[in-house]
């Protein structure tokens, strides 16, 4: 049966839809809104020109700055050690913490560390300067104001309370050279990005909406039920820490050596893609769109909702773009079946459910609302795989991995392998049964421009070929 077109499939399994857990508001009002409440935004994207919610401030050389009046909204001294009840001002390396009386139950010391130079390895690609925070996620009963110095014009701050959390500011120049971010709870740290990294961000933004739009009318995509808004982009990947692990096996970051193909390695995640800016940065990109003809770079990384809806086309240019290449079909099985030489990563026998790999109902047909074939001409609807039980973040499924330590190579997504012709292997989270089981399955139906819900990819290199380029854009 190997060959059988995805359209063809009616097979389907239990999962759970990725969801985002950072938000990025239309406007600058949300923004405040949402920032002052203390909650954090989600990873949708309005199609079309939009502001993300933060304030931006790119700082380096900048002089005077700590001489700007601020008036003392209340009590303490600005020089005081510590501000309480009464509140006051804390001044100190540019920056400004205003403090409105009650916002305190008791006193506290606050401390704020500027971050340049070797030390923002770790931050956001696109940092020109960062801010640290302490004591970090204390919470006040009534917002505060922090306001971070910029040299001129307009810009962006992201500040994070907690991995995976993120408030996003966008601001027009401020008459005082300080953006204000208004918080309820006091921020680990706070990024302040570069011009350049913000013009870059600008234009990806534009980008962005052009695809989606362009989708949208190739498509004209229904919107069913409250799933999500095909119109929207949605980043999941946005916000979180997606830096590659150590190799294994002497292998670049991300990636683990084939026992039996020396020299061989290959992701051990499937591949999430992010973006290449104009300034050479990385910005993360919708698991749930095609990427069309932006610059695309393959990431692996454990907790990342990988990319479905790319082409063999598309996958072998952001292979490329990591230092990397699509595996052979003979590699890809070769780690599938590991140096056990068994049918499934975990085994010969087969247990349901251990990969993500079967599901109740197909869920073009559940997001559709029908059990008409028609639904196999729509599988390019960027909802499917945000609905319940569906695609699953890199590395969910814990069991579902090689000896080598390798994962999802069975279930989650199809994997595009490097035949000209059209070959992706492994099968989905509706099935891996229908064209060969587990690391037999094999789908030829389709040439190399093909793509749907379903197709995703993982990427070889051999050893010495020094492997990805670049640092993860894990909280862009």
């Amino acid at each position: 049966m190997a060959g059988r077109s995805t359209r063809a499939t009616l097979a389907v399994v239990r999962a759970r839809a990725a969801a985002s857990s950072v938000l990025a508001p239309a406007t600058a009002l949300i923004a405040l809104t949402l920032s002052i409440l203390g909650l954090p935004s989600c990873n949708r994207h309005p199609v079309g020109p939009q502001r993300a919610v933060g304030e931006a401030s790119a700082e380096g050389g900048v002089s005077g700055l700590d001489t700007v009046p601020i008036a003392v909204e209340a009590g303490a001294d600005a020089g005081s050690p510590a501000i309480g009840p009464a509140g006051g001002i804390y001044r100190g390396e540019g920056t400004q913490l205003v403090i409105p009386p009650d916002a305190l139950k008791e006193d506290r010391v606050f401390k704020v560390t500027r971050v340049t130079g070797a030390a923002l390895a770790d931050w956001p690609r696109g940092t020109e300067i960062g801010f640290t925070f302490e004591p970090a996620n204390e919470r006040f009963r009534i917002p505060i104001t922090i306001k971070l110095p910029h040299p001129e014009g307009e810009g962006e701050v992201v500040c994070q309370n907690r991995p995976g959390e993120r408030l996003q500011f966008e601001f027009e120049a401020m008459h005082d050279h300080r953006f204000p971010v208004h918080v309820v709870e006091l921020p680990q740290r706070c990024a302040v990005y570069s011009p350049e990294h913000v013009k870059a961000l600008k234009a990806v933004r534009d980008r962005e909406g052009t695809q989606v739009d362009k989708t949208n009318k190739s498509f004209r995509w229904e919107n069913k039920g409250k799933v999500c808004d095909p119109h929207e982009l949605v980043r999941p990947n946005a916000g979180k820490d997606l830096r590659e692990p150590a190799g294994l096996g002497g292998c670049p970051p991300g990636m683990a050596a084939v026992k039996t193909k020396p020299g061989l390695c290959v992701d051990r995640w499937e591949a999430h893609v992010v973006e290449l800016l104009e300034d050479d940065t990385e910005h993360t990109w919708s698991p749930y769109f095609n990427p069309g003809q932006l610059r695309i770079r393959a990431k692996s990384a454990p907790a990342a909702v990988p990319q479905g809806y790319i082409s063999q086309v598309q996958a072998v240019v952001a292979c490329a773009n990591a230092g990397k290449r699509l595996c052979k079909d003979d590699e890809w099985i070769a780690a599938c079946r590991s140096v056990k030489n068994t049918r499934f990563p975990y085994g010969n026998d087969e247990k349901q459910g251990t990969c993500n790999d079967h599901r109740d109902q197909h869920p073009a047909m559940q997001y559709l609302e029908s059990r008409d074939l028609s639904v196999f001409t729509k599988l390019e609807h960027p909802c499917i795989n945000q609905i319940a039980d569906s695609l699953l973040p890199a590395g969910d499924k814990k069991q579902c991995v090689t000896p080598e330590g390798v994962f999802d190579i069975v279930g989650n997504l199809h994997e595009w392998t490097a035949d000209p012709t059209g070959h992706f292997r492994g099968g989905y989270y509706v099935d891996t049964w229908m064209n060969g089981h587990g690391c037999d399955y094999v789908t030829t139906a389709h040439e190399a421009r093909y793509w749907d819900y379903s197709t995703g990819f993982r990427c070889c290199a051999s050893m010495g070929d020094g492997g990805a380029p670049g640092v993860d854009a894990g909280t862009r």
